[in-house]
């Protein structure tokens, strides 16, 4: 299942992303999460380059791994892709539920996130709405937490 949490900057989207990640995780379902950095004209910053799989990132290599205990990281050079590509040639793990933050424009399931009716009623336009949550109206997320156990429930 791909689900997507949309919504203006300072909407509550990480926050939202967090709960949903800690409701799945709670239920025994695999996560993958994927963040659109939505900064235009600013790339996002990388690890310190004092590392060594950054040092071969910054060597020139196009993609590094390194591999510890318990984590494995991945820095790879990559034009600016959609999210279907994306989804398509980095989601490495097989898991349940691909929770993504941002994309507004992709087309899939979504939850929308505002804290206002005026931003909420701009993003209902998007495609595949699903939910809209309005933190002024449901700040306790007991609606939302109803919703979110049918679509999880699916995945077991």
């Amino acid at each position: 299942m791909i689900l997507q949490v949309v919504g203006y900057k300072n909407s509550g989207k990480t926050t939202l992303m967090q709960h949903i990640v800690r409701q799945a995780k709670d239920l025994g379902i695999t996560v993958t999460t994927i963040k659109h950095h939505g900064h235009q004209g600013e790339d996002i910053v990388l690890q310190d380059a004092d590392v060594d799989h950054m040092k071969h990132f910054r060597a020139g290599a196009d993609q590094s791994i390194v591999q510890g205990n318990d984590y494995q990281q991945t820095v790879t050079r990559s034009t600016k892709q959609n999210l279907s590509e994306i989804i398509e040639q980095s989601v490495t793990i097989d898991c349940q539920l691909i929770l993504v933050e941002g994309f507004k424009q992709a087309d899939y399931p979504k939850v929308i996130v505002a804290r206002e009716a005026t931003a909420l009623k701009e993003l209902s336009q998007l495609s595949e709405v699903k939910y809209q949550l309005n933190w002024d109206a449901d700040p306790e997320l007991q609606h939302f937490d109803q919703w979110l156990l049918k679509e999880l429930e699916g995945l077991k």
